[in-house]
């Protein structure tokens, strides 16, 4: 058996429900979700590549659903097609923040889909400005400024949920200096 079907196993059996919840994060619903992934590791393990460890796979699978993601052509006939806004999930959650998460997901379907990718690698998987618009192909100051509109956007949906103040996000704070600058 060849090397990279152990990793596409591991990756499989180990990886795949945290793919899914980063695709769900990007995309909006959960079979839009699972589409982008079954897509992407067909795509990422259909090419002789050379990827001999599992953590190297994932990160190209995730790779190749961001870019799956905001190459679609459907997407916002998609979007307008889901109406009302539910957020699909397996198990409600037994905590106490159920609601709040609810509106965080809502809030982030409501975005364009660049902005929505810009708000799951900076703020959920937590990577750097530079990172973020290495990821998508953009520069920095796009990011800052997707990410600028993007949590604009949260804060008006989600004020009744106490997320209308504002953090001192150094994203943001480089996009306001530079406005008043202007």
């Amino acid at each position: 058996m060849r090397a990279w079907h152990g990793v596409l196993d591991t990756l499989v059996r180990e990886r795949r429900s945290r793919l899914v919840g980063y695709a769900y994060l990007l995309a909006g619903d959960r079979p839009t979700a699972e589409d982008l992934v079954h897509d992407a590791i067909i795509r990422t393990f259909s090419r002789a590549r050379r990827l001999d460890h599992v953590n190297e796979a994932e990160a190209y699978v995730r790779r190749t659903i961001l870019t799956q993601f905001l190459n679609r052509r459907d997407h916002a006939a998609m979007a307008r097609s889901k109406l009302p806004l539910l957020v699909e999930r397996d198990a409600p959650p037994a905590d106490e923040h159920a609601g709040e998460h609810d509106a965080v997901v809502v809030a982030l379907r409501r975005l364009p889909p660049r902005q929505r990718a810009c708000v799951v690698l900076r703020h959920v998987e937590g990577l750097t400005t530079a990172e973020t618009a290495d990821r998508m192909g953009v520069s920095e100051g796009a990011v800052k400024r997707y990410l600028h509109d993007a949590l604009a956007g949260m804060r008006e949906t989600l004020g009744g949920f106490g997320f209308g103040d504002r953090g001192d996000d150094e994203d943001l704070t480089a996009v306001e200096t530079r406005r008043r600058a202007r």
